[in-house]
């Protein structure tokens, strides 16, 4: 890339620091938070377009915190959190983990394809655990709807073909193509095939709730909704939509027993 030679991670250090742009304040929001950390041509290369293609707003529009969750790396690692000492996926994958703590426990019902605020006056309960959207639960009040990303999934099966890509997730930030990235699930736990089975995300507004929207209008917004949260007894907002906050799954795994935490 930009025909550079670099092989050492002093090296990749000392061409970022030329990269970076420097600023007398703290970054703003993501133009600025990518701009210090990759510098301009990068920024423009990658950041710019793939920032615009997730979120249809350019990162000069999104706070600081969307640019700054993406690793910058200075050697070949390419795990996605190099300083965890743990990483891991479940044995048999997150669908077997939630059968085994929620639809095999005799002492869970589970009802699908249910709308909540449909059947919350036939519900009973001493404490209720909310995890839907914030904006939902106090629709009520009438105040604007928190504004999310979604995606769709485009499923392709490659048959006679052991993988379609060498990674099992590559981004495509470059605005030639529609789509943000392929997950080719095959690698995750090793599975044996003569086939592969890879999907291709593209991302929308409209659909089911993924990410929120980390503008100055939706923060806004969240707080007073937030706000409200305080007047509702023995109801507690939990999870990724109900915080209106971007959880990695261990995040939200430690969210929930933090919760737990202070609950007990």
């Amino acid at each position: 890339l930009f025909d550079l030679n670099i092989t050492t991670s002093d090296e990749m250090n000392a061409w970022l620091e030329k990269e970076q742009v420097k600023f007398d304040h703290a970054p703003s929001n993501s133009e600025e938070m990518a701009l210090s950390r990759v510098g301009t041509r990068l920024y423009e290369l990658i950041f710019k377009p793939y920032t615009f293609k997730q979120w249809a707003r350019y990162p000069n529009e999104l706070g600081p915190e969307v640019t700054a969750r993406i690793p910058v790396r200075n050697d070949h690692d390419d795990r996605y959190f190099p300083n965890d000492k743990f990483q891991a996926l479940p044995t048999n994958g997150y669908t077997k983990l939630f059968e085994n703590m929620i639809m095999n426990n005799p002492q869970i019902d589970v009802l699908i394809d249910t709308d909540y605020f449909e059947v919350m006056n036939e519900i009973s309960c001493d404490k209720l655990y909310y995890t839907g959207p914030i904006d939902a639960y106090f629709s009520h009040l009438g105040w604007p709807k928190l504004e999310y990303r979604s995606l769709d999934f485009e499923r392709r099966v490659a048959f006679n073909t052991e993988f379609y890509q060498p990674m099992s997730v590559v981004n495509h930030p470059g605005l030639i193509d529609d789509y943000t990235r392929i997950v080719e699930y095959k690698h995750f736990l090793k599975q044996s095939s003569p086939h592969t089975v890879y999907f291709i995300e593209r991302s929308k507004d409209g659909g089911e709730p993924y990410y929120p929207i980390p503008n100055q209008k939706n923060k806004d917004l969240y707080l007073k909704y937030q706000e409200m949260t305080s007047k509702e007894k023995n109801v507690v907002f939990v999870g990724r939509l109900a915080n209106y906050k971007y959880f990695n799954m261990d995040q939200a795994i430690l969210n929930a027993l933090e919760m737990f935490d202070r609950e007990e």
